[in-house]
C-alpha cells in the first residue's frame, strides 16, 4: 500500500511538472528529502570542481588586472590574495566532506556576493572606465551563480538580489557615469539577473523531473520483478499443500543430484503415500480429502531437519522428499518420525462422526539411498524408493521399508539428465536474477 502511494505521488508531480505552465519545482517533503539524499554527493562533487576551476581563473585574472590595472591594484591584490581566495579554498574543501544541504548552498553563495561586492569596491572612485567594468564584473557574478554553479533556486535568487542591491548603492555613489549610463548599466545588471534565474529554474525543474522520471521507472521494475518472483514461486508450489509441484521437483532433483555428483555424497530418498485415500474420499468426500492431504503435508514439512531437504506433492496422494549427504539409517529416521508424526496427528476432525466411520490417517513410506555415479541416476534411486513404499504397502501398510538401488544403464541415465539438468539450470538462473533484482 505504501509503495503504490509513493508511486502515485511521483506520477502526480511528474504530471505537474511536465506541463507548460509555471509550477514551482519544489516537490512535496517526503520527495524533496529523498532527492537532496539521492544528488547530495554529486552535487557536491559538482561544486568542488567547479569551484577549483574557478579559483585558478579568478587568480589568473588578478594576476593580469594587477600587471594591466591602474594605481588601485594593490587594493584588488590584498583582497583578492589575502582574503577572497583563502576563503574560497577552504569552502571549496569543505564540499569533499559532503556537507549538508544548507551549508552546501549558503557557503557557495556567500563566497559568490563577497567576490561580488568586493569587485564594485575595487572599482569605486577610479574613472569611467573602471565603473563600466565594475558592471561588467558584477554580470559575471551574477551568470555564475545562477548559470554555473547552478545554486538552488532560493539561494541563487537571494545571491543575484544581494548583487544587485549592492549594484543600485554603487551607482547611486558613482559620479564618473551620468544617468543614462547608470540607468544602461542597471538594465544589463537587472537583464542578466532575470535570463540567468529563468535558466537556473528550468534547471531545477527538469532535474526534478528527470529524478521523478528515473525513480518512477525504478519502482515500476521492483514491482515487476516481485510479480515476476510471486508469479514463479506459485508456478513452482502446489496450491492445495503448500509443497513444491511435481514440475518443481524435476527441475530440483537435477540439480541436486549433480551436487551430489561432484560432491561425491550420498543422496536418500523417500516416497510416502496415504493409506487408504480412495476409502477416505469415498467415506467423507473429496473436501475431506483435501484437508488429510494439507495436514499430512504440514506434518511432512516438520519432519524435515533442515532448509536442504527438499519435499514435494509428487501426485495425487503420494509425497516425495529428497535428503542431500544423508545415509539409508537416517533416511530411515526421517521416513519414521514422518510415519509417526502422521499416525498420531493426521487425521483431520470430523463434526459429528458415528462411531466406525473415521479411518484414522496413516501412510506408508519408502526409502533408499545410493551414491551418484556413472551406474546410477535419479531414476534408478526413485524406482528403489517406489517399490520400497509397495513393499510397505504389501507388508500391511503404516510402515517403512527400504529398498536397493540398480542401475538401469548409463545411456538412458544421460539421456534424461541431460533434459533434467537443463531444466534445473534454467530455473536456477530464474531464481538468482529475481533475488539480484529484488535485493542487489
Amino acid at each position: 500500500m505504501e509503495s503504490n502511494s509513493m508511486q502515485h505521488l511521483v506520477t502526480r508531480e511528474i504530471e505537474r511538472l511536465s506541463g507548460v505552465k509555471f509550477r514551482w519545482p519544489k516537490l512535496p517533503p517526503i520527495l524533496e528529502e529523498r532527492f537532496e539524499q539521492n544528488i547530495a554527493r554529486q552535487r557536491s562533487a559538482h561544486l568542488w570542481y567547479q569551484g577549483l576551476i574557478a579559483i585558478i581563473l579568478f587568480d589568473l585574472f588578478a594576476v593580469i588586472d594587477y600587471f594591466i590595472g591602474d594605481g588601485s591594484s594593490w587594493k584588488a591584490v590584498i583582497l583578492r590574495a589575502a582574503v577572497i581566495t583563502p576563503l574560497a579554498l577552504l569552502v571549496n574543501a569543505t564540499m569533499r566532506w559532503n556537507p549538508g544541504k544548507v551549508y552546501r548552498e549558503a557557503s557557495v553563495a556567500v563566497v559568490i556576493v563577497i567576490v561580488g561586492l568586493t569587485q564594485l569596491y575595487i572599482q569605486t572612485g577610479g574613472s569611467a572606465a573602471s565603473s563600466a567594468y565594475a558592471q561588467a564584473g558584477l554580470v559575471v557574478c551574477i551568470l555564475f551563480a545562477n548559470l554555473v554553479m547552478r545554486l538552488q533556486f532560493t539561494y541563487a535568487l537571494t545571491t543575484s538580489v544581494i548583487l544587485f542591491a549592492g549594484d543600485l548603492v554603487f551607482l547611486h555613489f558613482d559620479h564618473f557615469l551620468d544617468h543614462q549610463e547608470q540607468l544602461l548599466g542597471l538594465t544589463l545588471t537587472g537583464f542578466a539577473l532575470l535570463i540567468s534565474m529563468v535558466a537556473n529554474f528550468s534547471f531545477g525543474r527538469q532535474l526534478r523531473l528527470v529524478y521523478l522520471m528515473l525513480l518512477r521507472n525504478e519502482m515500476q521494475s521492483e514491482e515487476l520483478a516481485f510479480v515476476n518472483a510471486e508469479l514463479h514461486r506459485i508456478s513452482s508450489r502446489d496450491n492445495l499443500t503448500g509443497l513444491a509441484n511435481r514440475h518443481s521437483f524435476e527441475l530440483y532433483c537435477g540439480s541436486l543430484w549433480q551436487q551430489a555428483l561432484s560432491d561425491g555424497a550420498l543422496l536418500s530418498a523417500i516416497v510416502i503415500d496415504i493409506d487408504r485415500f480412495k476409502a477416505v474420499n469415498d467415506l467423507r468426500g473429496h473436501l475431506y480429502g483435501d484437508k488429510v492431504l494439507t495436514r499430512v503435508a504440514s506434518l511432512l514439512q516438520q519432519s524435515l531437519r533442515g532448509k536442504d531437504d527438499f519435499a514435494a506433492r509428487f501426485g495425487g496422494e503420494e509425497f516425495v522428499v529428497l535428503l542431500p549427504q544423508t545415509s539409508q539409517r537416517s533416511a530411515m529416521i526421517v521416513a519414521e518420525r514422518i510415519r509417526k508424526l502422521v499416525e498420531v496427528a493426521g487425521s483431520p476432525a470430523v463434526e459429528a462422526a458415528e462411531p466406525g466411520t473415521v479411518m484414522p490417517t496413516t501412510v506408508s513410506c519408502g526409502v533408499a539411498t545410493c551414491l551418484p555415479g556413472e551406474g546410477y541416476c535419479i531414476e534408478d534411486l526413485l524406482e528403489a524408493a517406489d517399490k520400497a513404499l509397495y513393499e510397505a504397502k504389501r507388508s500391511g501398510r503404516n510402515r517403512v521399508c527400504a529398498g536397493e538401488v540398480s542401475a538401469t544403464g548409463a545411456s538412458h541415465c544421460s539421456e534424461e539428465m541431460s533434459a533434467t539438468r537443463i531444466g534445473a539450470q534454467s530455473e536456477s538462473s530464474l531464481r538468482a536474477t529475481a533475488r539480484k533484482v529484488l535485493w542487489g
